[in-house]
């Protein structure tokens, strides 16, 4: 006979057993979830393909590692400890049953994207748990599939339970019940899966509420990092949407000038230039545009100051062709160019030379932006890009803001080198991954 004092012992001992091991697993998880590829999955779009896979797999191997972190109960010996098998392919015993943590990953898994990585984990973590037999292997493993299903119900359809403490709670006990009502109605004999039931409900219960709660708390801190980089990159946007006053003030005056000497080529620019702010405000709201693009911007730029100073200004560009399609942050290239003409120009005699020069590197490409200008002193060149910086032609955060662009768009795969010679030039190399689609 059960009584209800081993009852009761049986319940703080396998919740004090699956806690200690829950807690292990998910502070392994906590720390893969830190890497930078699956925190772009974690908060990237759930409906795209890629972060579906990931984010299925991630929880689902977690969820397979819940069954075998966990420990076997035969429910004709109930308080007698089970060692698993030393062959993890070995089948149960008829009488035997899982008592683990996959539920709570798959439910995570629900929770954390909808009901497609809840299903795609679910999917994995329950077939895996099928082969390993048992008389509830089949009612656990669909059971499995259900809460990932029902979690990432809940997430798409009641977005509300999915960020609360309150809504995660209902969310783990419903999935909970659910797999003890799946239980009882599959699992045969009916006696052994009442046995299950009144033996694990209370401990895998707590279990998936307490776990539920911190992966929320880890969900929450995902978020905030997500919308700080959604304002970093408003910033940036809001930076790239300001057209430099002197520079539209000299553009102006330049075709003033030049009205009264070839009033054709005064309509040319005003033409020229009113695509050039037409295609700075279509850019203004996207992530990334194409080289070619970034390039046709860069020559309007330079086509104007070539209007102000045409024999003091020579460019050239050197693109594979290949490259053309691939995308970058807009005004990324124009900001070196600027840089080069505002600091470089200073007490020249000679013409100032701008070379853009882009080579494919198989998974990257390189796009490297030099001068023979006046160069930049080596105390200055140390600070650059690191932070705004003082400038007596600007507050020098031009570098600094391209920079944390980059950080944005491609987190630890992109680099900006910045080489100078006082007195010789600058040269500065963006090294980027390719992309040939918008982000």
């Amino acid at each position: 006979m059960h009584y209800p004092t081993d009852m009761m012992f049986h319940w703080l001992d396998n919740t004090a057993q699956l806690s200690q091991r829950v807690c292990v697993v998910l502070i392994a998880a906590n720390v893969l979830i830190r890497m930078e590829w699956l925190r772009q999955a974690l908060r990237g779009d759930p409906q795209h393909w890629r972060n579906r896979i990931v984010c299925a797999t991630f929880f689902g191997v977690f969820a397979i590692i819940g069954t075998h972190s966990g420990f076997l109960l035969d429910v004709h010996q109930l308080g007698k400890r089970i060692a698993w098998p030393a062959d993890l392919s070995d089948a149960l015993k008829h009488s035997q049953a899982v008592i683990g943590f996959r539920d709570l990953m798959v439910l995570a898994a629900g929770l954390s994207g909808g009901p497609w990585i809840g299903l795609g984990a679910g999917l994995l973590a329950g077939s895996e748990r099928y082969l390993l037999g048992g008389f509830a292997g089949f009612a656990s493993a669909f059971a499995t599939v259900m809460q990932g299903l029902w979690a990432g119900w809940a997430f798409r359809w009641r977005p509300r339970w999915a960020v609360s403490m309150r809504g995660a709670c209902f969310i783990a006990l419903t999935g909970t019940l659910l797999q003890k009502l799946m239980l009882l109605v599959w699992a045969h004999p009916y006696a052994d899966a009442q046995t299950l039931v009144l033996e694990t409900a209370m401990p895998v219960a707590v279990v998936n509420t307490l776990g539920v709660l911190l992966f929320l708390f880890v969900m929450q801190d995902l978020e905030r990092d997500r919308l700080r980089d959604q304002a970093q990159q408003a910033e940036l946007r809001a930076l790239n949407a300001q057209i430099e006053p002197h520079f539209m003030n000299n553009t102006l005056n330049a075709i003033k000038a030049l009205i009264r000497r070839d009033p054709d080529a005064a309509s040319q620019y005003v033409v020229k230039l009113a695509r050039f702010l037409d295609d700075t405000r279509r850019n203004v709201g996207a992530n990334s545009i194409s080289l070619q693009q970034e390039l046709t911007q860069v020559e309007r730029y330079l086509d104007f100051q070539a209007l102000r100073f045409p024999e003091a200004l020579k460019f050239q560009r050197n693109i594979s062709p290949q490259l053309l399609a691939c995308q970058l942050p807009p005004r990324c290239l124009q900001t070196l160019v600027e840089n080069a003409l505002l600091h470089g120009m200073q007490g020249r005699a000679t013409p100032l030379k701008i070379d853009i020069i882009g080579v494919d590197h198989g998974q990257s490409f390189i796009v490297r932006v030099s001068d023979n200008g006046i160069g930049i002193p080596a105390p200055r060149l140390a600070e650059l890009g690191k932070h705004p910086v003082d400038s007596s032609n600007g507050n020098g955060s031009a570098l600094f803001h391209l920079r944390q662009s980059f950080k944005l768009a491609f987190p630890h795969q992109s680099m900006l080198t910045i080489n100078s010679w006082e007195g010789h030039g600058t040269e500065v190399i963006l090294t980027i991954p390719k992309r040939s689609k918008p982000w």
